[in-house]
């Protein structure tokens, strides 16, 4: 794990006054001292927020005697 994750877990946990999870944390997770961050992003081909991943698809559902639903 790099520096500054190990760091930020780390300081929520202190946030959130768990000292014991800090310790088993430190414990059992080490700080890869030879980690480089990319320095390029490759960049998704594919968005949430273009084509049909935008709109919403409709749909109906019907519910048994029971209270099972299930698609029309």
């Amino acid at each position: 794990m790099d520096q500054v994750s190990f760091e930020e877990i780390v300081s929520i946990l202190a946030r959130n006054g768990r000292p014991d999870l800090i310790a088993e944390f430190t414990e059992n997770v080490k700080v890869d001292e030879d980690y480089k961050p990319p320095s390029f992003l490759k960049r998704e081909k594919y968005s949430d927020d273009e084509g049909s991943a935008a709109t919403e698809e409709e749909y109906s559902v019907s519910e048994d005697e029971e209270g099972f639903m299930s698609l029309k």
